[in-house]
């Protein structure tokens, strides 16, 4: 996956590219420096007794049909992963994570190192809460082996505490869709890369307004 498509992706699920470079280790994914990772952090500092409080998130549970080589075990695969998204970022715990995704996805890793870097600095997420609307499956094989699920969702706005001495960050709501490579490995159902998948309403609207500018010239 191409590095702008990754900042997309970290963007839309709240991860922190919109924070100063250092504060959650994006200086490693934009190829920043050691230099710029040191960036001193601007945001006033506050007494971490006023910050919100952990959420308590319990660790969702994992639908059987995953154990299944079929479209609706990749389906499931990727509903349970996004699902368990708040609750990774909120207690640090990346093992369901872990047990969904490919060690070669890069895109994946940079999720599991950002929240492992979050619960590091004592940081949460209070919030965010994803709902996935709908799922569809493109595969190839009987039973299929790889294919793409394409899932549309919501998340919840959300704020970051990634530093209990500083200020936290308010994150809106998101929602769009997403595509997810999958791959079978002979027991479970694992995602091998992610992106968004274009707005084309959007893309359109856009493109009409520049034939329309273009044509009163």
């Amino acid at each position: 996956m191409k590095r702008p498509t990754q900042r997309i992706v970290i963007i839309v699920l709240a991860l922190l590219l919109m924070i100063p470079v250092g504060v959650i280790g994006i200086g490693q994914l934009g190829g920043g420096s050691s230099q710029e990772a040191q960036t001193e952090d601007p945001r006033p500092t506050v007494n971490p007794s006023e910050q919100k409080p952990r959420p308590e998130v319990a660790m969702p549970e994992a639908p059987a049909v995953m154990q299944e080589q079929s479209a609706e075990g990749a389906e499931a695969t990727l509903t349970y992963m996004l699902g368990s998204y708040t609750y990774m970022m909120t207690t640090g715990d990346t093992s369901v994570w872990e047990g969904s995704v490919d060690q070669n996805c890069a895109v994946c890793t940079s999720f599991l190192e950002n929240a492992q870097l979050l619960s590091d600095q004592g940081g949460y997420l209070v919030g965010g809460e994803f709902t996935v609307d709908g799922t569809d499956f493109e595969g190839t094989g009987e039973p299929p082996a790889t294919g793409t699920v394409t899932a549309q969702f919501a998340q919840a706005e959300s704020t970051l505490v990634d530093d209990p001495t500083r200020l936290a960050y308010d994150l809106d709501s998101v929602s769009g869709e997403l595509a997810a490579d999958m791959a079978w490995d002979g027991e479970t159902w694992r995602v091998t890369d992610m992106s968004l998948v274009p707005d084309e309403s959007a893309a359109s609207d856009a493109g009409g307004a520049a034939t329309s500018d273009g044509g009163a010239g």
